[in-house]
């Protein structure tokens, strides 16, 4: 069996979406040149192109909130928010826009996005930047918010 890391597997599992389906891009906070704060991304703007790997502005609602209108508009984004601890800055686009739009829109919309919020990296990183896993009280993991049927793990 082939031994891999997590940002190994998210990488590839990545690629190959983008591979497979040219409406894929991903963008965030340092994912395009830099690689990503722990490296799932190297490379990927290599293969890619600027268009499809994209770097953002710290801007967390903006990022959550430009993945939501790509998504209803027929693009299938990834967004990145760096750090897990940030991810209720994106909330009110994630809770109140994506997660609705559906319902909002009759059932005639769909939001086909996916938010990475890595954490617990061990990097050692300031408070703030230094959530375990599971350390965020409240906070929901959705796998799939396919067809308006979301999958908790």
């Amino acid at each position: 069996m082939r031994e891999i890391t997590y940002a190994e597997a998210i990488r590839e599992a990545m690629s190959e979406e983008m591979r497979r389906d040219e409406s894929v891009f991903f963008f965030g906070e340092d994912i395009g040149v830099y690689g990503g704060a722990f490296g799932v991304s190297v490379g990927m703007i290599d293969e890619f192109g600027p268009d499809r790997v994209r770097d953002t502005p710290i801007s967390e609602a903006a990022i959550i909130g430009a993945a939501a209108g790509a998504a209803v508009t027929g693009s299938r984004p990834i967004a990145e928010i760096q750090f897990s601890d940030f991810i209720s800055i994106g909330m009110d686009q994630l809770g109140n826009q994506a997660a609705k739009m559906r319902y909002m829109f009759g059932g005639h919309a769909e939001v086909p996005m996916v938010v990475r919020a890595p954490a617990g990296s061990g990097t050692g990183a300031a408070a703030p930047l230094s959530t375990q896993e599971g350390g965020n009280p409240g906070a929901i993991r959705i796998a799939s918010l396919k067809h308006g049927h979301a999958d908790q793990s």
